[in-house]
């Protein structure tokens, strides 16, 4: 009988699952938050649209899915909650699929000063003390609290109609926005630090699929400071190898 995955997905790890687990005779079901997460998303079948414990457990008992395979982000903390617990409500194997964390931590040496928070409320604190100007890439959510320290910012954030009416909530102008699509290489880095007259970089350790190493190199070469709001913590199911996850997949669904 042809298994069948659950993938929280919106993630490059969603998709790398998906075509693998697919192109292993694996039935795949990909759930995204967003429209722009299931435009990403490369499988035939994708759900749209944010749900709880709850909705989880029925889509997936709706799917007949074995297990479910999570690549949410590694700051969506509360997608990583809800998929655990709707796992044990669908009475089935919960697996976690993410990306390493903090890519490239030896740039740290020379030039590059890196200094790294727990939390949000901290990086803000200390961009407020450090002052500005600064490059915020750390998407849309928590601009409200930078926005509140007065410092001269501009956000780098996706040109996606939901991430611009934040920024506008937030009361970031469209002078102060960077709309772009990543991948991004160190030149373009570059040019939006040079663009923000940015004497700092406030970022999230979004490993290399997030492009943090050339973030980094790109604030080492422009000698700016980097405020890194480190991941928060991954379940003990957390595994940061394809070939790994895909193994366990198979044995905690074979029957």
């Amino acid at each position: 009988m042809q298994r069948c995955v659950y993938i929280i997905g919106g993630t490059t790890e969603a998709n790398r699952a998906a075509d693998r687990l697919g192109a292993e005779g694996c039935r795949v079901v990909v759930s995204v938050a967003t429209e722009m997460g299931a435009r990403l998303s490369r499988a035939a079948s994708t759900e749209a649209g944010p749900k709880d414990a709850a909705a989880i457990a029925a889509a997936v008992n709706a799917a007949g899915a074995d297990a479910i395979l999570d690549c949410s982000h590694p700051y969506a903390v509360h997608a990583t909650c809800e998929s655990k617990q709707a796992a044990a409500f669908a009475k089935i194997p919960y697996l976690r699929y993410t990306r390493a964390p903090d890519a490239a931590p030896g740039m740290e040496s020379g030039a590059l000063r890196t200094d790294r928070f727990s939390s949000w409320e901290a990086a803000a604190a200390c961009l407020r003390k450090s002052g500005g100007p600064a490059l915020l890439t750390i998407g849309s959510r928590n601009l409200p609290l930078f926005v509140e320290t007065g410092v001269d910012i501009t956000a780098r954030v996706l040109p996606e109609p939901e991430t611009l009416a934040a920024c506008a909530a937030a009361g970031v102008g469209p002078e102060s926005i960077i709309a772009a699509h990543p991948p991004f290489s160190v030149d373009f880095n570059r040019a939006c630090l040079r663009r923000a007259r940015a004497r700092v970089m406030v970022t999230k350790d979004s490993g290399a699929a997030g492009g943090l190493p050339e973030k980094l190199e790109a604030a080492a070469a422009e000698g700016v400071r980097v405020l890194m709001i480190i991941r928060p913590p991954e379940p003990e199911e957390a595994v940061y190898d394809l070939d790994e996850v895909v193994g366990r997949l198979w044995e905690v669904t074979a029957s």
